[in-house]
């Protein structure tokens, strides 16, 4: 049976509107592209990383892919080595090299999904002064070294929250923030933590496109209690970049260390994730495919009209 859509409800934060303090995250089968959905909207809001995804190049991916299956051929055909090679030895191998990239890329996907509920947990204890303590796994207790080391160094003040939806109507694009903290000095902190190896140029597109659709809320809103506070005028709305920085925080998971990078040209940032978008339709929204879009349609219109080549 062909798996269903997955749609999971995420709060979003601050909430500037009572009746929609959350969206509805829609993700299609086997993981396919994401998009968001404002409650009574049937417009679609779409996802920030899924746009990444399918139009930055990741050649060390590629390199990364071909060693996997390197390796699995040599694990499978090493200790064989000097006898007749059969046809099941041959498949075995091949069938390792095709299937190792992917069971490899899961299971570090699942050890980041971890990682980032283990970190969210404790930031929701910290905010609400919780005397409690996260429970830590011993193949995350790395990670979590490499956390708290990033974190005796981060200047934060406080943490207002973890784990929430931020849209942008203007740009119809939709992401979730790892954490927002206020620093010592007033400013705010947009972060993304990464399990990965190394940090990329996508991943600032990503956290900068999170700060700006988070800019016009902190400034309406009442960041303390997350509810609408009195109005601003336009004129008095503050510089985002002034008092918002994104943050992409990569923690060791197989040593405790930590690499923190501020995007220091978040308007660049921006608008190179704005780009891709251009780039997504003119390349035929791969991704969503026409399959996917009977799959969405269930649930929002696809808007006719998008902009393409063709």
């Amino acid at each position: 049976m062909p798996q269903k859509v997955k749609i999971t409800q995420v709060e979003t934060y601050p909430v500037i509107d009572p009746e929609r303090s959350h969206l509805f995250q829609i993700t299609g089968p086997r993981g396919g592209m994401r998009a968001y959905q404002k409650p009574g909207s049937s417009n679609p809001l779409w996802s920030v990383t899924s746009v990444l995804s399918n139009t930055v190049a990741k050649p060390g991916l590629m390199y990364w892919h071909n060693t996997q299956g390197r390796e699995a051929i040599v694990e499978q055909l090493g200790p064989v080595v000097g006898e007749t090679l059969t046809q099941d030895m041959l498949d075995a191998a091949l069938k390792a090299a095709r299937t190792r990239p992917s069971r490899s890329s899961k299971e570090a996907a699942d050890l980041g999904t971890r990682a980032h509920d283990m970190i969210s947990e404790y930031i929701d204890m910290r905010i609400t002064e919780s005397e409690s303590y996260p429970i830590i796994p011993d193949d995350l207790r790395t990670v979590w070294e490499s956390y708290l080391q990033w974190e005796g160094q981060s200047g934060i003040h406080e943490y207002l929250k973890t784990e929430f939806a931020v849209y942008s109507e203007t740009f119809r694009y939709a992401g979730s923030v790892d954490a927002l903290a206020v620093k010592d000095d007033g400013t705010f902190m947009v972060i993304d933590w990464k399990t990965s190896k190394s940090l990329y140029s996508e991943n600032a597109m990503q956290v900068a496109a999170y700060a700006n659709a988070l800019s016009y809320p902190l400034n309406v809103a009442n960041p303390q209690t997350g509810q609408m506070g009195s109005s601003i005028p336009s004129d008095d709305l503050w510089d985002t970049w002034t008092m918002i920085e994104p943050w992409v925080i990569r923690l060791g998971k197989e040593d405790a260390e930590f690499e923190a990078r501020q995007v220091t040209n978040p308007q660049l940032a921006l608008d190179g994730f704005l780009n891709a978008m251009e780039m997504w339709y003119s390349l035929g929204l791969p991704g969503l495919t026409d399959t996917a879009k009977e799959e969405l349609e269930s649930y929002f219109n696809i808007p006719e009209g998008l902009p393409s080549v063709w």
